[in-house]
């Protein structure tokens, strides 16, 4: 089997870069296997390279078997101090932090020394439920960090010479887990891997940590959710799905499942936002998958609704521009996208084609109800006829649109 791609992630290595030397530990989040461990390897690959001396640089990788006497708290912190006595800024990156027991102990204390830059990452297991913010709380900056962009695929991916056009749908086949790109030609192997990722996701990250006896009933919730993506859901019409289907659930249940969900980071909750009214509206919301590979394991049929896919792929790329990002509604109808940052705003509708001259009506309709002057764009697979502008919106093809990729939080 190939070996993965080392492809730069210039969007977290700047976020990283800003928080650099900021007195806080620098905590990396986010789906299982997105890449978190290598971005820290990659970061200090990129710290040497701008001339930081070798022994400035302590790399602690708490699954390696032969470091495994660090996983005792006082033996970590013990070997980080010694290797911190001279001067100057150290540099320590910790991976899998949360196989050394009260590691949060051990990380306040680093913290307290100003010649120590801290970086660390960890398994959601430990992440379920807000734990770090409880035992960390104002110590640490967080990155959230997800799997491969669209553009961070294609440069993956560069070497099959596909145009941006073609590979999108390939994108949106394959999801962006970078173990992926690696065997993106053998479908068995992307099958076998998603699974196994949903598996370790719902049986060793939810069910062992929330004692969930039946994980079948979490994984037809899983299934559920996976397959609404773009719809708007409630823990009540949730449930009437499920016993539909056969499987009685309670709405308490299914709201504490929801979260577990999320706090694993499988989904993305995200609200709805009255454009008139600025406000977030609490009832109905939509889910959203941390990536859409997923759909490779919890469909039992090839994929078809690239529609909804591709708005999948448009809000989670919008979450690396923007600070903010909600679902609009104005007056009865829906907007898919009201982004936000620094109190401006730009509305985005997304739509697998619009050559369709009822289609395109249709998809304009409510972005011209808006009448202030924030930007509004119409995103799409087409490629005839982008960049055009009707009635203020802005017609982008998708494609492009997804390489344009930004290298800062808040763009």
């Amino acid at each position: 089997m190939a070996q993965t791609a080392l492809i730069p992630r210039p969007y977290y290595e700047a976020l990283l870069d800003r928080y650099r030397e900021n007195g806080l530990i620098k905590v990396v989040l986010g789906p299982r296997r997105c890449g978190k461990s290598v971005l820290l390897q990659m970061y200090e690959a990129k710290l040497k390279a701008e001339g930081v001396a070798e022994d400035h640089c302590i790399s602690v990788s708490l699954d390696d078997l032969t470091l495994k006497k660090l996983r005792d708290p006082d033996a970590l912190h013990a070997c980080v101090i010694e290797k911190t006595r001279g001067p100057g800024t150290y540099y320590v990156f910790i991976d899998e932090v949360q196989m050394c027991p009260d590691f949060h102990e051990v990380l306040a204390s680093l913290a307290r020394h100003p010649e120590i830059d801290l970086y660390v990452t960890g398994s959601n297991a430990f992440l379920l439920s807000g734990e770090l913010a409880t035992l960390l709380t104002g110590r640490f900056s967080e990155i959230r960090m997800s799997t491969f962009s669209f553009a961070e695929f294609h440069r993956a991916c560069a070497e099959d010479g596909i145009a941006p056009q073609d590979d999108l749908l390939r994108y949106m086949q394959l999801g962006g887990f970078p173990a992926v790109t690696a065997f993106r030609h053998n479908a068995k192997a992307v099958q076998d891997y998603y699974d196994g990722l949903v598996t370790s996701v719902i049986v060793k990250d939810i069910c062992t940590r929330l004692n969930v006896r039946d994980a079948a009933v979490l994984y037809e919730l899983t299934v559920c959710l996976a397959t609404s993506i773009g719809s708007l859901v409630s823990p009540k019409n949730i449930a009437n799905t499920l016993k539909s289907a056969g499987c009685s659930i309670s709405i308490p249940t299914i709201y504490t499942y929801l979260q577990a969900l999320e706090d694993s980071f499988f989904f993305h909750r995200v609200p709805r936002f009255d454009v008139r009214g600025r406000e977030v509206l609490r009832r109905e919301e939509k889910f959203y998958l941390c990536d859409v590979g997923f759909r490779y394991s919890v469909t039992s049929s090839p994929v078809k609704d690239y529609g909804r896919i591709l708005e999948n792929i448009v809000y989670l790329e919008l979450k690396r521009r923007y600070k903010k990002v909600t679902v609009g509604r104005i007056g009865e109808a829906e907007v898919d996208f009201v982004a936000e940052s620094e109190k401006r705003f730009a509305y985005y509708q997304v739509a697998l084609s619009v050559l369709d001259p009822q289609t395109l009506q249709r998809e304009l309709a409510p972005l011209t109800k808006i009448r202030d002057s924030w930007p509004k764009y119409l995103i799409t697979r087409d490629t005839l006829g982008s960049d055009r502008v009707f009635d203020g919106v802005q017609l982008i093809n998708a494609a492009q649109w997804l390489l344009d990729s930004p290298t800062a939080a808040g763009n």
